[in-house]
């Protein structure tokens, strides 16, 4: 009997101590009235790789990979999907536009994979989150679309209050 109960605690205690396994998060932020919807989209950690004689290799960086579907009347034929980081304590990483100027049909879906090499991105593994949006749609009838920034950044500053306008726009050259 007392051997019985000795194996059932053991199994308890060892079931409840294994740690989960920590992933980052990927949001995608819901915009009104854009022209694409992002259908898919994951954020990840991907640590450094050394150089062979074949490949260069590569620092830390994070990957977002977006599907996204063109939900307009229009052929889409450039688009801007932008993709920000922050870090395990919801610090910005920073910000940057994945381009494409891949011609996308009415009601056709097409996948993205983009690479942020930013300061310190081990500081995403395990914890980080990666949010992404439409930044701009290009059709081909010349017309284009813009994300309303400010309604970009009310949801992003849910991560970093202290975000502003100008580190959502790329600096004038």
């Amino acid at each position: 009997m007392r051997f019985t109960s000795i194996a059932a605690t053991a199994v308890i205690t060892l079931g409840t101590s294994v740690p989960a396994i920590a992933q980052e998060s990927s949001v995608v932020l819901k915009q009104s009235g854009a022209t694409l919807e992002i259908t898919s989209y994951k954020a990840s950690f991907e640590p450094e790789t050394r150089a062979t004689s074949y490949s260069r290799g590569n620092l830390d960086q994070v990957s977002h990979s977006v599907t996204y579907k063109n939900v307009s009347s229009k052929e889409v034929v450039a688009l801007q999907i932008g993709l920000t980081s922050f870090d395990a304590f919801n610090g910005f990483m920073g910000r940057f536009n994945g381009w494409s100027t891949e011609r996308i049909g009415v009601g056709e879906s097409k996948t993205g994979t983009w690479s942020q090499r930013t300061y310190a991105a081990f500081a995403f593994k395990g914890y980080g989150t990666g949010v992404v949006y439409v930044n701009a749609v290009r059709f081909s009838d010349g017309s284009i679309w813009r994300a309303n920034l400010t309604e970009v950044l009310i949801e992003l500053q849910k991560f970093e209050k202290e975000l502003k306008r100008e580190d959502l726009v790329d600096p004038k050259k």
